[in-house]
């Protein structure tokens, strides 16, 4: 009864036996590291905590590590690793043309307001980035810088790239992926004139470095904060509100907070809701 309720047995047929003499995996010890994770990135996983540890369980073993002991010394050590690891967590998906709304939102209040540096944090890919300014071409405001940051340095390198599979690019409208993107093999390249508008940078929203930015106009943080606790949604969003000028916006995703920020005006409109800046 209730079988779906357990959890699943660990798939350990891709391990060799050698390796397998010497794992040991207590989730206990993985505690400490959790909270380290938490601490330093924000990233509370302690709803999805079983599925979290075995992802990083295998992480560790496929780099020669047999228990979460070990692990958390080696990222004591090993900035690369650390990254690798944070990398391997913060994979997401996401695509061209996400929640048009908040772009439609955007546009009408250029028409009061200049702007003219906007921040993606995070910027995933580049697919949002990239979605804001062909969007804004198409109504003729083009002279926008976007600066697009990201915990995950491998999201990071494939947005400068700017090179993306069909499969993102389902919802933008054919006419538009004919018009800016360059197909190359299997993979559709934006037009390089994006690019001169584009600054992607590997930045944990936690450091304080994060602060020394500069100011944003508008802010998208869309689908970030769903992977903190309520304490660091607020820290985090205390650091964008040093970002934002009074009047700024920002953009959350519809499911990221149930509260109002601090220091925030909530505002709703047809295409959907957003934040001023008091």
């Amino acid at each position: 009864m209730f079988s779906w309720l357990k959890k699943k047995k660990k798939d350990t047929s891709w391990i060799n036996d050698t390796t397998k003499k010497n794992l040991n995996f207590d989730d206990n010890d993985a505690k400490e590291l959790l909270q380290d994770i938490k601490q330093e990135f924000g990233l509370d996983y302690e709803k999805q905590e079983y599925i979290t540890l075995r992802k990083i369980e295998r992480f560790a073993i496929k780099n020669n590590l047999c228990n979460f002991i070990e692990l958390k010394n080696a990222l004591r050590n090993s900035a690369e690793l650390k990254i690798k690891l944070i990398n391997m967590l913060t994979v997401g998906e996401t695509y061209f043309y996400r929640e048009i709304g908040h772009l439609k939102i955007l546009a009408e209040y250029m028409k009061e307001k200049r702007v003219q540096n906007i921040l993606c944090a995070p910027s995933s890919s580049g697919e949002e980035v990239y979605s804001i300014l062909i969007f804004l071409k198409e109504i003729n405001n083009d002279n926008i810088r976007i600066t697009g940051i990201d915990l995950n340095s491998d999201a990071i390198s494939v947005a400068q790239k700017g090179c993306y599979r069909e499969r993102s690019l389902t919802p933008l409208p054919p006419k538009l992926r004919n018009k800016y993107f360059t197909k190359t093999e299997n993979k559709y390249c934006i037009d390089v004139l994006f690019k001169q508008n584009t600054y992607f940078l590997h930045q944990n929203i936690f450091d304080d470095s994060f602060l020394k930015l500069g100011k944003f106009e508008v802010i998208f943080c869309r689908n970030m904060l769903i992977y903190f606790n309520e304490t660091q949604k607020k820290k985090a969003l205390a650091n964008i509100y040093t970002l934002l000028p009074v009047g700024g916006l920002l953009f959350v995703g519809h499911a990221d907070i149930s509260f109002v920020p601090k220091g925030f005006i909530k505002k709703i409109a047809t295409n959907g809701s957003y934040y001023i800046k008091k």
